[in-house]
């Protein structure tokens, strides 16, 4: 994997990755950052739901940010990272102004994390947020992100029967896991308790293959947007281009591309400024 020849577990610890600061105080310093953009968006004149429940799970809440600006025909709904196991909604709505005052409205889903529950049940309420944005918030246009794990759950739900039946527009996968073989024998399994099965039942680089998107693509113009960072591990990287190149292959329109001058991290904590380049680019891709 473009010669590097490291375990699995450094190629799946993106602090390790990271040139800005120590491996050691990344996490905590990107916990601090997003949790700082995400209060002071919560004290702003945004209009905010709060907490609306879509499932049974103690974490199945969901925040909604929408101003005068915001149309009934966009949705963007992101789900944050944290390997299954860690972090939150509440402190993941630092995208939400730049997104906001284009017009998109903007849903931040928590879900249940392991090992309370396993994958499996984490990816089920997926599955039951997009089936409660569409029949109870009555959502008709839906574009699915998320980062790291969260684009793990996003491009779980790459399905024609489900993209029909939600009335998905598109997905937005930044720094994801979509192989979960690898993770097998590193620390980050003691908590998700996968084994060989679960990792190919769960992991969309194994269960896209197959699919017929055919009929879809001729209903909705399925877009797919795959980013990583320049400072993502070497698997990151193959993950990502490896996802995209299938994604393509099964007739979906799909864009890859490399940020530049980041990390696993700042990727998405730079979202909550209207002049990044990634934020540029979702705005447009939403819009467009």
């Amino acid at each position: 994997m473009e010669g590097k020849t490291e375990s699995n577990e450094v190629l799946y610890s993106p602090s390790l990755w990271c040139k800005r600061m120590h491996p050691d105080t990344v996490v905590n310093k990107h916990i601090e950052i997003v949790q700082f953009i995400s209060e002071q968006i919560k004290k702003s004149s945004y209009r905010v739901t709060a907490n609306i429940r879509y499932g049974p799970g103690d974490q199945q809440l969901l925040d909604v940010y929408e101003n005068e600006l915001t149309s009934l025909d966009y949705t963007f709904v992101y789900i944050h990272g944290g390997y299954w196991q860690d972090l939150n909604k509440d402190i993941s709505a630092y995208c939400v102004e730049p997104l906001v005052n284009a017009g998109i409205r903007v849903v931040i889903p928590g879900y249940d994390l392991a090992p309370k529950v396993t994958l499996c049940n984490i990816v089920e309420e997926i599955h039951q947020l997009l089936s409660y944005l569409k029949d109870c918030l009555k959502y008709k246009n839906i574009w699915l992100g998320g980062h790291s794990a969260g684009a793990h759950l996003a491009a779980s739900m790459i399905h024609p029967e489900l993209i029909e039946s939600i009335g998905v527009k598109g997905f937005i996968l930044i720094s994801g896991v979509f192989d979960l073989n690898p993770l097998l024998e590193t620390s980050i399994n003691k908590a998700l308790r996968l084994n060989k099965k679960t990792c190919l039942q769960l992991s969309p680089l194994n269960n896209l293959h197959g699919l017929d998107f055919t009929h879809i693509m001729t209903q909705i113009c399925v877009k797919v947007l795959v980013v990583y960072a320049e400072n993502d591990s070497p698997a990151f990287h193959f993950q990502s281009k490896q996802l995209a190149k299938l994604l393509d292959k099964l007739g979906l329109e799909v864009i890859e591309e490399r940020i530049n001058g980041v990390d696993h991290f700042d990727i998405v904590e730079n979202l909550s400024n209207k002049d990044y380049s990634l934020t540029k680019t979702i705005i447009n891709f939403i819009l467009n």
